[in-house]
């Protein structure tokens, strides 16, 4: 009998083969960057590089600091763009087609050209005050005017009228004297309407109503000022203005003029919270100014596991002249441009500005994750795909265990 030698053949160890099969699940898992994790946004320096280089809508990042926040400052709460179109509104002085006048004639002495018209005594002897029945201006703006015929009346004042009226009658009366007075106005008025408690069309007097006063007029708002936009349209022009500005800003609080439409309307003011904050949600922006400082403390600070001190940024649109300002030269066209603000409170010099920053409408505060917070998910990743190869390894090993 031959005696058969047995062999020794390579066997890979259980630990050999885990780390085999670890290879292989690691190069089947996503882990070659950061940007593939799980995340509720991009890291700070994906902001900053994205600046530089935008890969959808361009934008101006600027970091916040003193020089920015005087800028800011100095422009205040964006109020109504007149742009000069809405200046210098001059009230209802001028009569129009609709309106309806009183004219009163008065004759110093008897015989005169409207003697035997009934009339009333001025005071002296022989003198005559006579009242005509009301006069409607018609659809091209005139009145027919007894013993003077066809006068222009719109587009005049009442006294320009009377004046004009009298000239024409020096002709054939007796040292006429002529009052007009509006007794209908039906051509110098406004219409007010949307959210407001008594909508409805308005008069306006010679004096010069603004906005304000025909808000007031139709009631006032239903809502808070803050929450309530008054929108001007005149002819195919519209302007809007958050009530609230106008009341702390009296130079916005334009007069109106006939033929103006004035639209009341409730928008909620809102902000976004969005990223590594204790509450990620939509609040509500108070009347008052509400700043990042008292914003960040509403949604409960920055997540001390999570946020990145150094990378708190704020988004919104800002008017091309302020976005001029604040980053000169920088991408966005338009008559508002995409600004980003970031803000580091890692020391403490930023937390006295994030207290000089307010908030405004649709403002979007994003405080992004640290660095560390994204190796920790890879690590976490990580645990995930070793534990069940781990866990096959031993597994096998018991199995050849038992089979021994």
């Amino acid at each position: 009998m031959y005696a058969f030698k047995r062999r020794a053949y390579w066997r890979p160890s259980s630990l050999q083969a885990s780390v085999a099969c670890l290879s292989v699940a690691l190069a089947t898992t996503p882990l070659a960057g950061c940007t593939s994790l799980p995340s509720s946004g991009p890291q700070a320096s994906a902001v900053e590089s994205e600046a530089k280089s935008p890969k959808t809508l361009p934008f101006r990042l600027v970091k916040y600091s003193a020089q920015a926040s005087s800028i800011l400052s100095a422009y205040g709460e964006v109020g109504m763009s007149t742009d000069g179109f809405f200046r210098g509104g001059g009230g209802g002085g001028a009569l129009g087609a609709g309106d309806a006048i009183s004219v009163t004639v008065i004759e110093p002495t008897s015989g005169g050209l409207f003697t035997g018209i009934s009339s009333a005594s001025a005071g002296g002897e022989g003198s005559k005050i006579v009242t005509l029945p009301d006069i409607q201006i018609d659809g091209s703006g005139m009145i027919v005017f007894p013993f003077v015929g066809r006068v222009k009346a719109a587009g005049k004042t009442p006294t320009q009228l009377g004046l004009e009226i009298e000239s024409k009658l020096k002709e054939n009366a007796v040292q006429p004297q002529v009052l007009v007075r509006l007794s209908a106005n039906l051509a110098n008025r406004v219409v007010v309407g949307g959210d407001v408690k008594a909508p409805g069309e308005f008069d306006i007097t010679p004096a010069g109503e603004t906005l304000l006063q025909l808000v007031t007029r139709a009631g006032g708002p239903a809502a808070r000022p803050s929450d309530t936009v008054v929108s001007l349209t005149r002819g195919s022009t519209t302007r809007s203005v958050r009530l609230h500005a106008l009341l702390q800003s009296p130079s916005s609080d334009i007069r109106v003029q006939k033929g103006d439409f004035i639209n009341v309307s409730t928008v909620a003011r809102t902000y976004l919270m969005l990223g590594a904050s204790g509450t990620s949600a939509e609040f509500p922006l108070p009347a008052e100014p509400l700043s990042l400082a008292g914003a960040l403390g509403r949604a409960g600070g920055l997540n001390d596991t999570r946020a990145d001190a150094k990378g708190i940024f704020v988004l919104r649109y800002e008017p091309r002249a302020i976005a001029d300002q604040l980053a000169p030269g920088g991408p966005g066209g338009g008559a508002f441009v995409p600004v980003v603000y970031q803000f580091d409170m890692g020391t403490a010099g930023g937390f006295f500005l994030t207290d000089r920053f307010n908030l405004r409408q649709k403002d979007i505060v994003y405080l992004s994750n640290a660095g560390s917070v994204e190796l920790s998910k890879m690590l976490d990743l990580f645990r995930m795909t070793v534990s069940p190869v781990l866990t096959g390894a031993t597994i096998a090993k018991t199995g050849q265990g038992l089979g021994q």
